[in-house]
């Protein structure tokens, strides 16, 4: 049978890692969060006290021992961490010292099982441009912030949408690997959708 690759890009809080995980475990497919790996790394920055400004000079030390179950951490997706990694994800370096690893993965889940699915802001443009299928989850970053104040309601509101603000910004006007809708990308907008009827349909636009 055909190994495949699901892709799926999409802003901060868009919802697009919670339907890449609810996609591998229909298909029984390998899943990674790309975006984690930033948010371990400025989980780190932050842990050694690295200023952010001089954090590529701390690269092999940063990047060291990566373990797939440590992107599950969810201390890692505090608004502190995601803000660390929108600045980190600009550099180049960085980019280029986790790239590889990323396309090992895919390798791997070829490998030993029948695929992949990886969710974050590159993975249709950049990591897995020949993806088998690729979508952009989006929301307007009102509804995004509202959701994510569900999730972690000991934050304030105006504060993530703030947040959201600024990382959509940073990650569409970085130089290096800015977010972008794929031209082959099909666009999942769940603004006005639950996670059921996000998935069901992305799953529609595979099953043709």
């Amino acid at each position: 049978m055909k190994k495949i690759v699901i892709a799926i890009d999409g802003p901060s809080a868009s919802g697009k890692g919670t339907l890449a995980k609810k996609l591998a475990k229909h298909f029984d497919l390998s899943y990674l969060n790309t975006g984690a790996i930033y948010r371990l790394i400025a989980s780190r920055v932050i842990q050694f006290k690295i200023e952010v400004e001089q954090f590529e000079n701390h690269l092999t030390q940063l990047v060291k021992d990566i373990n797939e179950n440590d992107l599950e951490n969810d201390e890692l997706f505090s608004e502190e961490v995601g803000a660390c990694a929108s600045i980190i994800a600009k550099s180049k370096a960085l980019r280029q010292a986790i790239f590889q690893m990323q396309r090992q993965f895919v390798e791997k889940a070829k490998q030993e099982k029948m695929g992949c699915v990886l969710d974050g802001r590159d993975t249709t443009t950049v990591i897995c441009p020949d993806a088998d299928y690729k979508f952009y989850v989006t929301a307007d970053v009102e509804i995004r912030a509202k959701r994510r104040h569900l999730q972690f309601p000991n934050l304030i509101y105006e504060d993530i949408l703030h947040q959201l603000k600024t990382r959509d910004h940073n990650d569409i006007n970085r130089a290096e690997s800015p977010l972008q809708i794929a031209k082959d990308a099909v666009i999942i907008d769940n603004g006005q959708l639950n996670v059921e009827q996000s998935f069901l349909k992305t799953l529609e636009h595979i099953k043709k």
